[in-house]
C-alpha cells in the first residue's frame, strides 16, 4: 500500500514537472519516472534495514537486562547461603584466611554487579539522578501546632534537583530509589506541654517517631525506598505543641541510589 502511494505521488510529480517546465512526454519523462521509482525503492529498503537494526538493538538491551538481573539474583542467593552458614558456625572450622577469602569474594562479586549496572546505564545514556536538600526554619518560636500538621521548614538552603517544596515543606521523590532523611528539632515550652512528639510522614504513613523536650534537641533518621511522586514530610503528633526555629531545627534528605524496585521500607 505504501509503495503504491509512493508511485502515485511520483507519477503526479512527473506530471507537474512536465506542465511547469514543458517536459515532452517521451523517453525523457519515462526515464525520470524510472529514476524516481528506483529512488523510492532504495529508500524503502533503507527504512526496512533501519527498523531491523533498531529491533535487534532492543532485543539485545532486553537480554542484557535479563542477564544482569540473573547475576544479581544468583549473587544474593549465594550471599544468603554463606551468611546462614556463618550464623550456624559451619565456616568457623575453616582457617581464618580461608574465611577472609570467602568474604572478599562476596565483596568482589557485589562490586562487580554494581559496576556492570552503572556501565549498563551509562551505555544506554541513563544518568543517575542527583537529589539532595537541606531546609531550616528561620522564626524563633512556632507555637500551637495542630495534630498531624506539617512542621514548617520554609528556607531551603540546599535543594539539588528541586525535590523539596519550601512552601509546603514537603519532599516529592523525583525518581524511584532509596532515600535517606534526617531531622533535628529543638523543643519549646508551650506552657501546655513540656515536650512535643513528631514523626516522618510518607503519603500518610508515619515512620521514625521521636520525642522533643523543651529547650533540648532531638534527631531521627529514615532510610526508605520511594517510588516517583511519593511525599515525605515531618509532622507534629499532638495538639498545641511547638518548636524553636532560627536554624535550631532542620530537615534534610538525599537520594542514596536510584533503582526500579517496588516500594518498601528499608529501615525505620
Amino acid at each position: 500500500m505504501a509503495k503504491a502511494l509512493h508511485l502515485v505521488c511520483a507519477y503526479l510529480f512527473v506530471l507537474v514537472v512536465q506542465q511547469v517546465y514543458s517536459v515532452p512526454t517521451g523517453d525523457g519523462a519515462e526515464n525520470l519516472f524510472d529514476v524516481l521509482i528506483k529512488r523510492i525503492e532504495t529508500l524503502e529498503v533503507n527504512d526496512a534495514e533501519n527498523k531491523r537494526k533498531q529491533s535487534e538493538n532492543e532485543i539485545e538491551i532486553y537480554m542484557l537486562k535479563e542477564k544482569m538481573e540473573k547475576m544479581e539474583s544468583d549473587f544474593k542467593l549465594r550471599e544468603e547461603m554463606l551468611l546462614k552458614k556463618i550464623e550456624k558456625q559451619e565456616l568457623l572450622p575453616l582457617d581464618p584466611n580461608a574465611r577472609n577469602d570467602i568474604m572478599d569474594q562476596i565483596s568482589s562479586q557485589k562490586n562487580g554487579i554494581q559496576k556492570h549496572r552503572s556501565t549498563f546505564r551509562k551505555d544506554r545514556g541513563v544518568p543517575e539522578s542527583e537529589t539532595a536538600f537541606y531546609a531550616t526554619h528561620t522564626v524563633w518560636g512556632n507555637h500551637h501546632l495542630g495534630v498531624n500538621q506539617v512542621i514548617p521548614f520554609e528556607l531551603a538552603i540546599t535543594n539539588v534537583g528541586n525535590g523539596f517544596n519550601n512552601v509546603t515543606s514537603t519532599f516529592i521523590a523525583p525518581v524511584d530509589g532509596t532515600y535517606v532523611f534526617h531531622a533535628t528539632v529543638m523543643g519549646i515550652d508551650t506552657h501546655s506541654s513540656a515536650h512535643m512528639r513528631a514523626h516522618f510522614d510518607v503519603d500518610g504513613t508515619p515512620y521514625s517517631v521521636f520525642w522533643v523536650t523543651a529547650f533540648d534537641q532531638s534527631s531521627q533518621m529514615l532510610i526508605i525506598n520511594l517510588t516517583t511522586g511519593q511525599n515525605v514530610s515531618l509532622r507534629n503528633d499532638h495538639s498545641d505543641e511547638g518548636y524553636i526555629g532560627t536554624h535550631h531545627s532542620t530537615f534534610s534528605g538525599f537520594l542514596l541510589y536510584q533503582h526500579s524496585f517496588s516500594n518498601a521500607v528499608v529501615g525505620k
